[in-house]
């Protein structure tokens, strides 16, 4: 990036802080890509990404963590790929089915992609589905259960997200009735004014919140599925969760979108302020793919808009680097004013370039070009500058590797990274398809 383009983000980054008004999105006549990102050319910047998930990131899981003999991933893992324990997840197992299922169906048709899919799924279907939509959330590698039913809803959701991506690739209607099963009972027992399973800051103890990272797994979730298969009720769903992260979660007073609502999707006295950052990049750019599979251009740069904005009062403007925790508007005792910067996710960056790349891709914007190249740039020297495929889980303000302190401190991620590398790969294609042009919007 030139001095000129970075000075020039960096003023305009300072008005969303003085401002919350949301602007008319401000598209070229003639808006065209760029002939490089990130240093490269369009080309050279999808292989760079081709070489580093099938030449480095996927053969590390094969060589430990995949469970070959009976199904399914480990993901504690030392930095050489052997296993530090037996545990296998069910976020992570409801993962790694989706990630398969998706490179089979989307790369190739590798039969090596979908039999790991299929052996992953059928262990945890067999081990870890309780019947009737719920799951256990850990067992041994054996399949022996280590912790039953979780009081959180999200690796059942994890599940079915699974599961959606597995019905596409074989069509198997088993898989589609435990997908609904699933939704099913996840929303139950979310609708219920006692639900716990939320991951609340200290000082708000309640039960029966709301959370927008609740409604972003389930819109991913109905999103995917509604893509494949038709069903009004699922569409109301779908539009319900759009309407809840548009207009409850997102706070207009403030230019920020809530993460904690009351159980009426009220407000919370005190909390009117505060927002997750991480969150809330990750959710809006998965309004913009719901936008693009309902054609609705109106939603798709509202939500443009708003991934800007977010980005801009999350970046640390002197190491680097997006914060993904607590964003406060107000400062006070316990409370830093604006972005915590101590943890920096791997997964965050991951999910804004997703979406600065998807705004590129449909708009041509220079702010989505300008970001994308900031964010990767702190990426690359951050939490991939590791020496191994897979990345740090997080780093500190400074941009050094740190352990999350709710996590197994040998916790490997097997979700984020190849998501974005896959979808950027998508998208890349496409705009180099296009021969410089953007990629229509569906119409």
């Amino acid at each position: 990036m030139t001095l000129r383009r970075f000075l020039l983000t960096f003023i305009v980054a300072l008005i969303p802080v003085l401002s919350c008004t949301e602007s008319e999105p401000e598209h070229p006549v003639s808006a065209a890509l760029p002939d490089s990102l990130g240093g490269m050319s369009l080309a050279g910047l999808r292989d760079d990404y081709r070489h580093r998930l099938f030449e480095e990131y996927l053969p590390f899981w094969h060589k430990g963590a995949f469970d070959s003999e009976l199904g399914g991933f480990i993901c504690h893992l030392n930095d050489d790929g052997s296993p530090v324990d037996d545990e296998k997840n069910l976020w992570f197992q409801g993962r790694a089915v989706w990630v398969y299922s998706y490179l089979y169906n989307n790369f190739g048709g590798e039969l090596c992609y979908l039999k790991i899919a299929e052996k992953t799924r059928d262990f945890m279907v067999a081990h870890m589905h309780a019947g009737n939509g719920k799951w256990h959330e850990r067992v041994h590698r054996d399949g022996s259960v280590i912790e039953a039913e979780a009081k959180s809803v999200f690796g059942a959701l994890f599940a079915a997200n699974g599961l959606v991506e597995f019905y596409k690739a074989t069509g198997r209607e088993e898989d589609l009735r435990l997908v609904k099963e699933t939704l099913r009972a996840s929303l139950e027992r979310y609708d219920e004014a006692n639900y716990e399973g939320v991951f609340l800051p200290g000082e708000l103890k309640s039960t029966g919140i709301r959370t927008q990272g609740h409604s972003m797994v389930i819109l991913r979730l109905l999103s995917q599925l509604l893509a494949q298969h038709s069903d009004p009720e699922l569409e109301r769903m779908a539009a319900n969760q759009v309407e809840l992260i548009m207009n409850k979660f997102y706070n207009p007073e403030y230019g920020i979108a809530n993460e904690y609502l009351n159980h009426d999707y009220s407000r919370i006295p005190g909390f009117e302020d505060q927002m997750f950052t991480g969150h809330s990049i990750e959710t809006i750019w998965m309004v913009m793919f719901e936008a693009l599979r309902k054609k609705d251009r109106e939603l798709f740069d509202t939500s443009s808009q708003r991934l800007r904005r977010l980005i801009e009062l999350s970046w640390d403007y002197v190491f680097g680097g997006l914060g993904s925790g607590d964003f406060y508007v107000y400062g006070s005792p316990g409370r830093n004013q604006g972005t915590e910067f101590g943890v920096k996710t791997m997964w965050l960056q991951c999910e804004a370039m997703l979406g600065c790349m998807t705004v590129l891709e449909y708009t041509g914007d220079q702010w989505a070009a300008d970001w994308y190249e900031r964010i990767r740039d702190f990426t690359l020297s951050t939490v991939a500058a590791n020496d191994i495929p897979v990345w740090d889980q997080a780093v500190g303000r400074l941009g050094t590797a740190i352990a999350r302190r709710e996590y197994h401190p040998k916790r490997k991620g097997n979700f984020h990274q190849p998501r974005y590398m896959m979808l950027n790969i998508q998208s890349l294609d496409r705009m180099i398809a296009n021969r410089g042009g953007l990629t229509p919007f569906p119409e």
